[in-house]
C-alpha cells in the first residue's frame, strides 16, 4: 500500500491538481463570496486528478496498474488514500484563506459600515455560514466531499475512466447540497447564535456534536465508497 500511495502521488495525479487546489482556495479570500464556492472549485480539480493523466486514452494508468501483481481492492484503496490527502490539503488551504479574509475583513466591520450606512446593501457572505461558525463549516466541507466522492468514485470505477457527466453529477450535487447546508441555517437567527463562536450563546456542545457527526459520516463515506468502487473494479473488463 505504501508503494501503490507512493505511485499515487509520483505518477497518477497530474502536478495541475495540486496548483488547482492551490489557486481555487484562494477563492476563500474574496469577501462577498459564500463559503460554498470554494467546493465547486475543488469538484473541478478531480478533471485533473482522473482525466489530466488517468485517461484510458493517454496514459492506460488504470490498465497499467490492475495488471501488476496486487489485488484490485488495493488499486482502490490507494487511490481513495490519494483523493484524501489532497482534500486535507484542499481543507488546511482555504480555512487559512478563510481566516485571513476574516482578520481582514470581519463580518463586524460589515455589520457596523452596514448601521452607519443603511442603504448599503448586506454583503453576500453574511447570509451564508462562514468562519464565525468555523466548526460546523468544516463539518458542512466534510459531508460534501464525501457526497462527492459517493457520486464520482464508483461511477468512475463503474467505466474506468472519467467521462462527462459523473463529473457534473458530482460537483452540481455538492453545490446544492452546500448551497442548502450553508443558507439555511442563517434562516434561524437563535441557532445560528448557537454555532458562532465567542458568541454569548453560543453552544460548543452542538458545535463539536455536529463537527464529530460530520467527520463520521466522511469517513465512513471512505469505506463505503471504497468497497463499492473495489466492487465495480474487480468486475470491470478491460
Amino acid at each position: 500500500m505504501k508503494n501503490l500511495f507512493y505511485k499515487e502521488l509520483k505518477l497518477s495525479i497530474h502536478p495541475l491538481t495540486y496548483a488547482f487546489v492551490a489557486l481555487m482556495s484562494l477563492s476563500a479570500i474574496a469577501p462577498t463570496f459564500p463559503a460554498f464556492v470554494p467546493l465547486v472549485y475543488f469538484g473541478a480539480c478531480y478533471t485533473f486528478l482522473f482525466i489530466g493523466m488517468n485517461k484510458t486514452t493517454t496514459t492506460n494508468d488504470l490498465l497499467y496498474t490492475c495488471m501488476l501483481p496486487i489485488r484490485r481492492e488495493n488499486v482502490v484503496k490507494a487511490r481513495v488514500f490519494s483523493t484524501t490527502f489532497i482534500q486535507l490539503i484542499m481543507l488546511f488551504l482555504v480555512f487559512a484563506f478563510f481566516a485571513i479574509n476574516h482578520l481582514k475583513i470581519s463580518p463586524e466591520s460589515y455589520i457596523k459600515s452596514l448601521e452607519e450606512n443603511p442603504e448599503a446593501s448586506l454583503p453576500v457572505a453574511l447570509t451564508f455560514v462562514n468562519l464565525n461558525q468555523g466548526l460546523v463549516l468544516l463539518g458542512i466541507y466534510l459531508i460534501c466531499l464525501a457526497v462527492f466522492d459517493f457520486i464520482y468514485l464508483p461511477w468512475f470505477y463503474h467505466n474506468g475512466k472519467s467521462i462527462i457527466a459523473n463529473m457534473l453529477v458530482a460537483v452540481l450535487s455538492m453545490l446544492i447540497l452546500g448551497f442548502a447546508l450553508t443558507f439555511i441555517p442563517t434562516r434561524f437567527p437563535s441557532f445560528m447564535e448557537a454555532i458562532t463562536i465567542g458568541h454569548a450563546n453560543a453552544n460548543y456542545l452542538l458545535q463539536f456534536g455536529i463537527l464529530i457527526i460530520s467527520i463520521g459520516i466522511w469517513i465512513g463515506s471512505k469505506i463505503l465508497v471504497t468497497k463499492l468502487s473495489a466492487k465495480q473494479l474487480i468486475k470491470l473488463d478491460f
